[in-house]
């Protein structure tokens, strides 16, 4: 299992790379419709990633199936009433964004206080 230090020394550096201006949120129809959905703009997506701490962590890292080498992490976020599913991984581009929208699965949340 991933340790509180593990999720924590990922998130502090998209959060540099966020800080440098190598962000990308993958503007995919779930996600528009998600934002749209919570009434959140990207820049206010972006405000709520910055936010994530460990006790937001919920999986990860996972192999991403779309690229051998890199990893995905995934987070649950409660934004207002609504938990919010968040896919992030860091690659060439620096921070990505791949899911930002309204969590329907189950969670695991190992850290949540």
């Amino acid at each position: 299992m991933v340790t509180k230090k593990e999720i924590q020394k990922m998130l502090k550096e998209f959060k540099a790379l966020i800080r440098q201006d190598r962000w990308t949120f993958v503007e995919r129809r779930v996600n528009l419709q998600g934002l749209a959905a919570l009434g959140l703009t990207v820049p206010q997506a972006k405000a709520e990633i910055i936010g994530l701490s460990y006790r937001h962590y919920d999986r990860g890292p996972e192999a991403d199936r779309d690229r051998a080498g890199e990893f995905i992490w995934e987070f649950i976020k409660r934004i207002g009433s609504q938990k919010v599913y968040i896919k992030l991984k860091i690659d060439s581009r620096g921070s990505v964004c791949l899911s930002f929208h309204r969590s329907v699965g189950p969670t695991t949340l190992p850290f949540k206080a």
